[in-house]
């Protein structure tokens, strides 16, 4: 096949060029390759993992069990294993819920202190928080309450938590923030809700 001057150039300059470069873009190429594999990789290591750990986190929770010692004593081993993720403060929520059921209000609230500080969104957080300041307030200890109070990031809880603040004032004797915020607690209430605190509001 014949080419002309100009095409004969060209062809010159490409292999010019490929002559210069080849060794630099089949290592481009290599490499881009291999950060796709590596990223499918992670990808495919990332959900087998949490696969795992949420297989591991049913069992630890479901499974019967009346020790409650050993119980608590495996969820402290899964929580440090799995590190900070949705699991390990579920599994602490779970942990200090038993907890309080068993009326230990200190434990329940050095759980609930770790699953604030481990939880890995505002959301489990906040939920976190909000069930730290209810245990606070069982123990009468009213400044802490109103302090984890503050760290409930989301408005979706606004309910509970100005109802808690109004109890945390009722119980100080402060009369007006508790009509203050038992009224806060009812503009965001459910109907059923709003119905209850209306009765708590008349009985101030």
């Amino acid at each position: 096949m014949a080419y002309t001057i100009e095409e004969e150039q060209e062809l010159n300059q490409l292999k010019a060029w490929w002559s210069e470069n080849h060794k630099t873009v089949i290592a481009s190429v290599i490499l881009a390759f291999a950060a796709i594999l590596g990223w499918n990789y992670w990808k495919s290591y990332q959900i087998t993992k949490t696969q795992q750990t949420s297989a591991a986190y049913e069992y630890l929770i479901y499974r019967n069990t009346t020790d409650l010692t050993e119980r608590n004593k495996d969820i402290e081993q899964f929580v440090q294993e799995s590190g900070k993720n949705v699991y390990s403060t579920l599994a602490l929520l779970n942990k200090a819920k038993v907890e309080v059921e068993q009326q230990f209000y200190a434990l329940a609230e050095k759980t609930l202190k770790q699953a604030v500080t481990d939880a890995p969104d505002d959301i489990l957080a906040s939920i976190a928080s909000l069930r730290l300041a209810s245990v606070q307030y069982q123990q009468h200890d009213y400044n802490g309450a109103l302090d984890s109070l503050n760290k409930v990031k989301s408005d979706v809880w606004d309910s509970k938590k100005y109802l808690l603040m109004g109890d945390i004032s009722l119980a100080k004797g402060d009369i007006v923030s508790a009509k203050t915020n038992y009224e806060k607690a009812q503009e965001k209430a459910s109907p059923l809700e709003a119905q209850w605190l209306k009765v708590r509001l008349n009985n101030l």
